[in-house]
């Protein structure tokens, strides 16, 4: 349904005169975007037919749409609110039932666009693997880059609905694992979880309220109520704050990522759609996704840039990650010499002691 800027006018000075209503509105916002689409297709593209029925126009299913009550919601939206976004033509009293009378979300993009005026909702970047171009245009690249969309858009959609979908990726650093994970730290509301390293997982979902939450890793996080918040979590949209002694609603995309399924409570897997990634075995296609990657996110020039891919091959361990925080630390080709010259001397210094102690005679 469409909106005047006579409405959008009005909508904004209620909510100039109260703060919490933007709240609220955001409330409703959320619980729309949930369940505004087809059940049989999951298409958002909906015909609406009276005020509860819509016919969804990519399968021609039709559908019910949910209605709430100020109950639903924690805390409970104000019946002062209620009643100034049905004279503002926002919501319509549905029907009553057993919670009282119900409420349906009639101007959706009017909502939508008052919440982006006052900066409740940021536009999703647009998600992307740097363009490579030139001599790689194989069939195995084209491959790569259609996959890596497909995910990415993929998770995507799961952020954008609220979180109704969570995401564990398998695979090596140098694969598609690794450049998926580093597009998602890019999205407004995400958040990089390191398991052992961060305040605990519920105080962090409690302060933060991320969407995406990234968990790297995750065969990583031995803490036991860290992973209990985390079935918790994905499995009812609940964590329990130990701070403050509470239970809280909040949903978010949890995307994790770890080398194999080794190491991970299988109950905990079950609640992930797991994505095996190969590893991108083109030594040449890797030094350029490398080449790109620090050029358009460091900034750094061409040469430089091709220059640090070049040592990609002495860092077995090493993901695209990696490789750009090794290009924040320099500027020219000599420091990039003297830090991997460090690396290579210093990465493993336990394994080369052993392999020395092993050919000495005792």
């Amino acid at each position: 349904m469409s909106y005047s800027e006579q409405e959008l006018d009005r909508l904004s000075k209620a909510l100039e005169k109260d703060f919490k209503l933007l709240q609220t509105l955001k409330l409703i916002h959320d619980y729309h975007s949930r369940v505004f689409k087809c059940p049989k297709c999951g298409s958002s593209d909906l015909e609406r037919i009276s005020l509860l029925q819509y016919k969804c126009k990519q399968c021609g299913s039709t559908l019910i749409y949910p209605s709430f009550s100020p109950s639903d919601f924690s805390p409970n939206i104000p019946f002062s609110h209620v009643l100034e976004l049905v004279n503002l033509g926002i919501i319509e009293a549905a029907h009553g039932g057993s919670k009282g009378i119900s409420y349906v979300l009639v101007k959706p993009e009017l909502v939508k666009r008052a919440l982006e005026n006052k900066g409740f909702i940021e536009e999703m970047p647009k998600i992307e693997l740097p363009e490579l171009e030139g001599e790689l245009e194989s069939e195995e690249f084209f491959n790569l880059i259609s996959d890596f969309r497909n995910i990415v858009n993929l998770i995507l959609k799961s952020v954008k609905s609220g979180g109704s979908a969570h995401f564990l990726l398998l695979g090596p650093k140098i694969s598609l694992k690794s450049l998926i994970i580093e597009e998602l730290t890019r999205i407004p509301g995400s958040y990089f979880y390191v398991p052992s390293a961060d305040p605990s997982l519920d105080e962090v979902l409690w302060s933060v309220k991320p969407n995406p939450l990234i968990i790297p890793n995750l065969d990583k996080m031995r803490s036991s109520v860290d992973l209990s918040t985390l079935v918790n979590f994905i499995s009812s949209n609940r964590v329990f704050v130990r701070k403050v002694g509470d239970v809280v609603q909040h949903r978010s995309t949890v995307t994790a990522s770890s080398l194999s399924e080794r190491g991970i409570p299988r109950d905990l897997v079950s609640y992930f759609i797991t994505l095996h990634l190969p590893p991108i075995e083109d030594e040449e296609l890797r030094r350029k996704i490398v080449t790109k990657l620090v050029m358009e996110r460091s900034g750094k020039s061409e040469k430089l840039a091709n220059y640090i891919a070049g040592r990609s091959s002495l860092f077995s361990d090493f993901g695209f990650r990696e490789f750009l925080e090794l290009a924040k630390l320099c500027d020219d080709e000599d420091c990039v010499d003297s830090v991997v010259s460090l690396l290579v001397k210093y990465s493993k210094p336990l394994e080369k002691k052993r392999r020395r102690s092993k050919g000495q005679k005792s």
